[in-house]
């Protein structure tokens, strides 16, 4: 299992390295560029060599001394260095700060140095995988771990600050999911380095620790891995699944609209454009046409349903307490809007509207007014929605979630409902007597 995810975290970071190698060739690339692929570079090679079952082939063959050891370490530590850099490119797209490059630099080789000479100063012995001090030296590999560690996690760090306020200023699509993943990737990172600690621990109390990744590691790092080349190849993933979810999320927006669209049709099956196909599911390649012809067809059941259009709705949901939630009355009813639970009150009232006019088709019930009221209610002013299928089925959703389970919505269907038996009743009355 550990070999796998450690196997898999190398290839991750040596493949995203050589992409980034390549993208760097090109006229347009920046210095940030540069940097990630030095990290991707570093960091997977100091993985893949410490693969566990790399580490045995290695050791097997008498040649993974204490310097391939070291090595293999120091590699990781320049990769976190090039982070640093990544940050400092970031804050300053044109060109990192030359004064903060050189000082940055500076500090990683002295963050070497002293890793090394620590490292030197323990002295460790491997057999194995198993790497060993004696009593005396604990300490100072103990240090080297936890320099590791420390500077691995404060790079991170580092790095994440800036995605942090990159992501917080960037508008909503791939670049800001994309920072959004590296900035997690930074997260689980910055766990993975301190999980170094545990071999200080181990350190201090036995002088022994394990020279390839552990599982926890492993996993660590494989997520990271996934997350950070996920987050920085955004668009070319999302660019070959962008069909497929697209098909997805109509597909579930068509089904999401049944409630609305079956309401509608049962009483206008008119509207259907293609009755053949009205009560089929469409499959995921045809969702977007789908989508778009129930859009179209409730739409079309709307305008129907205009001289049915109840005048007094808009009285029946007009929240007199303001926005505080406070309970209000409208001819009778009480309507409390903090049941609502921050629903869109445009939505619920334009669901209102369809749910009485619905009741007043069934019970053939017009609207009392001139018919300019007809077709535009007293105080109902339909949203002006953006004209495109996803605006448009956006705010048909709003409108069916109302339109299923709002109580403000069965209160005016309720309503209705009753003013239309009384209406009806008063009708028939005088025919009877006719009769």
């Amino acid at each position: 299992m550990a070999d796998l995810l450690s196997f898999v975290s190398a290839a991750f970071f040596l493949v995203f390295g050589v992409h980034r190698l390549v993208i760097t060739r090109r006229p347009w690339s920046d210095s940030a560029q540069r940097y990630v692929y030095g990290f991707a570079l570093c960091l997977g090679s100091g993985m893949l060599f410490n693969t566990p079952a790399l580490t045995k082939a290695l050791s097997s063959d008498t040649t993974f001394d204490n310097l391939v050891n070291l090595g293999i370490h120091d590699v990781k530590m320049v990769g976190f260095a090039f982070l640093v850099l990544v940050a400092y490119a970031l804050k300053s797209p044109a060109a990192a700060a030359p004064r903060a490059v050189r000082l940055q630099m500076w500090a990683a080789g002295a963050v070497l140095a002293v890793s090394t000479a620590l490292y030197l100063v323990a002295d460790p012995a491997i057999a194995g995988d198993t790497l060993t001090v004696s009593s005396g030296h604990r300490w100072a590999l103990a240090s080297y771990n936890a320099l590791f560690a420390l500077y691995g996690s404060w790079c991170l760090a580092v790095l994440a600050r800036e995605l942090a306020d990159h992501a917080a200023r960037t508008a909503p699509g791939l670049l800001r999911t994309g920072l959004r993943l590296m900035l997690l990737a930074a997260a689980v990172g910055a766990v993975w380095t301190l999980w170094a600690l545990d071999d200080v621990i181990a350190d201090l109390r036995t002088g022994s620790q394990g020279v390839a990744e552990d599982v926890v590691s492993s996993v660590l790092g494989a997520v990271t891995a996934a997350l950070a080349t996920g987050g920085a190849t955004t668009t070319l993933w999302v660019g070959a699944l962008g069909a497929p979810m697209r098909w997805l999320r109509a597909y579930r927006s068509h089904r999401a609209l049944e409630p609305l669209w079956s309401a509608l049709h049962s009483e206008l099956p008119e509207i259907a454009l293609d009755p053949s196909a009205a009560d089929r599911r469409p499959g995921l390649r045809q969702a977007e046409f789908a989508l778009y012809r129930r859009v179209i067809e409730i739409r079309d059941g709307h305008l129907a349903l205009r001289p049915y259009f109840e005048s007094g709705v808009t009285a029946w949901t007009d929240g007199r307490g303001g926005d505080d939630g406070s309970e209000v009355t409208g001819g009778g009813d009480a309507i409390d809007w903090a049941d609502e639970r921050g629903r869109d009150r445009r939505a619920v009232l334009e669901a209102a509207t369809i749910a009485a006019a619905l009741e007043n088709k069934r019970a053939g019930r017009l609207c009392e007014g001139t018919a300019a009221e007809r077709f535009a209610p007293p105080g109902h002013t339909p949203p002006t929605v953006p004209g495109t299928v996803e605006a448009e089925a956006a705010w048909l959703l709003e409108v069916t979630a109302a339109f299923t389970s709002s109580p403000t919505v069965a209160a005016v269907r309720h309503r209705t409902r009753t003013t239309a038996a009384a209406h009806t009743a008063g009708v028939r009355a005088p025919e009877a007597r006719n009769g």
